[in-house]
């Protein structure tokens, strides 16, 4: 070899030597950052299991826990706009994939902001509304299978979360100004001053049609913006996940007095419903976490997170854990 090519191939060696190198710092800068700066969240919480589908394209969205046999179903969309999948972790870590069939025949390629389930049915997002789908096709299915969505129910707006708590279906909006506005109704001021610019319904079972929901609410919360998901601790605090972007994402615990509503709020249907305010004067704690929590689910005592951060369609996450599930007594 000549001499001048062995000079050109150890200089190429050396660049690609300090790129790697530059590489490596940066992701355990990113690493030591992340952790330091959540450190907090961090020595509060476990991490019992990966995000599903994290590396395949799968954007996750929402997490919920089957009591029927102890898995997991974690919804949210595909970042190439194909059908958006669920999967299913069996309580022996097992994953399946599973896909949804619209009430039409079409398939479902929704953003799978929530997922959420009961003995009789399970619970998907959509556009203004859910569809539900019975429990037996999602326990008994194989991997890859098809589940039937039987039916679309509407809502008057398009839920960006939702959980069954205590017998009841939360589900409530996203609000993020000039990207995710909300109706002007839904922008209420708070007795503590602030603005919330969101609101979540709270349906009671129906007693007609055991797994089932009224369509009418029991009453309304007024809640802040940027909320991705919300839960009940086990002595009945609400509590709220919220993030955007690259921000610090905050779980927000409230203490809240069902005996005392705020006040009303009508619904778009002309229904007049008691109204609960979330802000400051009942907010009990606040817990900061790393960026893109999503969906949050309350299992034994602790509320279990979902992060999108790790996705394909993000990668950040990947270089600092966010692609496993973590959980936390609050």
């Amino acid at each position: 070899m000549a001499a001048g090519s062995h000079r050109a191939l150890k200089i190429v060696g050396i660049v690609a030597g300090v790129i790697v190198g530059l590489a490596l710092i940066a992701v355990l800068g990113l690493n030591i950052y992340i952790r330091s700066t959540f450190a907090p969240f961090f020595e509060r919480a476990e991490s019992p299991f990966d995000i599903p589908g994290i590396s395949t394209g799968f954007v996750p969205q929402d997490l919920d826990h089957v009591e029927a046999d102890d898995s997991w179903l974690f919804s949210g969309y595909m970042a190439d706009h194909s059908p958006s999948p669920l999967y299913r972790r069996t309580a022996d870590g097992t994953v399946q994939t599973l896909y949804v069939t619209l009430p039409d025949g079409s398939s479902y390629d929704g953003h799978g902001s929530a997922i959420t389930t009961n003995e009789q049915y399970a619970y998907l997002a959509c556009e203004e509304g859910y569809l539900v789908i019975p429990m037996d096709s999602l326990l008994f299915a194989e991997d890859g299978a098809t589940v039937q969505a039987t039916e679309k129910v509407e809502v008057d707006f398009s839920p960006a979360f939702m959980n069954i708590e205590e017998g009841q279906l939360l589900l409530g909006n996203f609000y993020y100004p000039g990207d995710y506005e909300t109706p002007d109704n839904h922008h209420i001021t708070t007795p503590d001053g602030t603005e919330n610019p969101a609101i979540m319904y709270a349906f009671a079972a129906d007693p007609a049609n055991p797994g089932r929901f009224a369509t009418v609410p029991d009453n309304a919360f007024s809640i802040p913006g940027m909320v991705q998901g919300t839960c009940l601790t086990p002595e009945g605090k609400v509590v709220l996940s919220t993030s955007f972007g690259l921000a610090p994402s905050h779980l927000l615990v409230y203490d809240v007095n069902l005996a005392a509503p705020d006040g009303t709020f009508t619904t778009n249907a002309g229904d007049e419903v008691p109204l609960y305010c979330l802000d400051s004067r009942n907010l009990a704690e606040e817990v900061t976490g790393p960026p893109m929590q999503e969906g949050i689910e309350s299992h034994e005592g602790r509320v279990y997170t979902s992060d999108e951060s790790a996705s394909n369609k993000y990668i950040f996450g990947k270089l600092c854990g966010a692609g496993r599930v973590y959980a936390l007594e609050l």
